[in-house]
């Protein structure tokens, strides 16, 4: 491994100095904390919405007659789908919260002040930009809560003084939400806002490592030197700060030990709601929607009996996984 990255230095070096600069010879003070762990979740949490939208996209077709029904394709018929499009959509909330929080970290510890106003500004339009990604990516669906969403933000736009109709005509593409809407929002869901992403991702982090970081004891980590000329309160990033990062990815990650018992609880909770789903006694004789059988008798139809028994061994299985 020493030997193919040293003929690769040799003949790029550019990407040598690139690594030393940002990773292996860049010094960060040694005092971080649990907040500084948020950063590279945000880019981890990045790294899984980008590789799981362009699965998504193999199979979704951007058209108003045929959008819903293939992320119905997706859902059922596509091995694993179901998972990628639920890693998606909640990638997207944790997206936000891990951003927040990164957000808060920065309010708290005031990295945003001198001499690091142009990583605070970079980092808002990252907020902005991920803004505009999720409100284009929420009309993918095109279902009721879609498409009512997508009509109540646009109109928000149509408010603006002046150049509001026009503005709300220009981004739906059409008088009404439709066909056209949906093709103008696949295509910056999925090719022009992400691209902006990346770029403001990679000047902010250039911006971060020109100024160097912040920490909560609002000091210059590398202002004091030992007589050899090794700084006192900094560590360099690699190895010492991408370790830490990793460790912060498996702990926070669903598959890690410590959510193990979060997963029984769960299985236990869906068992047990399975359970009381069944048919009780009542004294109204009421006819079930599902079955068409009697709710008098605790006795429920084959179809019914066959989806408990089913519901109640996955839900030991992913219990059992843990």
């Amino acid at each position: 491994m020493i030997g193919v990255w040293k003929w690769i230095d040799s003949r790029m070096p550019t990407l040598g100095s690139a690594w030393r600069k940002h990773a292996a010879e860049y010094y960060a003070p040694k005092n971080f904390n649990f907040w500084y762990y948020f950063g590279s979740l945000a880019l981890l949490v990045l790294v899984i919405q980008i590789v799981s939208g362009i699965f998504l996209t193999m199979n979704y077709k951007p058209d108003a007659n045929l959008a819903f029904g293939s992320v119905e394709y997706i859902m059922r018929d596509v091995p694993g789908g179901w998972i990628i499009r639920y890693i998606h959509s909640t990638g997207a909330s944790a997206f936000f919260i891990v951003v927040y929080l990164h957000m808060f970290r920065a309010l708290l510890y005031g990295s945003h002040k001198e001499p690091r106003e142009l990583v605070w500004i970079f980092g808002v339009l990252i907020y902005l930009t991920l803004m505009g990604e999720a409100f284009f990516g929420y009309l993918l669906p095109w279902g009721q809560m879609s498409f009512w969403g997508a009509q109540v933000i646009v109109n928000l736009f149509g408010a603006v003084p002046f150049i509001g109709p026009d503005l709300a005509l220009w981004i739906r593409g059409d008088y009404v939400v439709s066909d056209a809407t949906l093709n103008r929002f696949f295509a910056l869901h999925v090719i022009a806002l992400p691209l902006v992403l990346l770029g403001l991702v990679v000047a902010h982090l250039l911006a971060l490592h020109d100024v160097g970081s912040n920490n909560p004891d609002g000091v210059d980590a590398k202002s004091f030197k030992s007589p050899d000329g090794r700084y006192l309160d900094a560590i360099p990033f690699h190895p010492y700060y991408t370790v830490k990062d990793l460790v912060g990815a498996i702990v926070f990650s669903p598959s890690s030990p410590s959510s193990c018992s979060s997963c029984r609880r769960w299985a236990v909770i869906s068992w047990r709601t399975t359970i009381s789903s069944r048919p009780i006694r009542s004294r109204r004789r009421r006819t079930s929607r599902r079955c068409g059988t009697s709710r008098r008798s605790t006795r429920s139809c084959a179809p019914c009996r066959r989806c408990f028994i089913l519901s109640s061994q996955v839900c030991w299985r992913w219990a059992s996984r843990c």
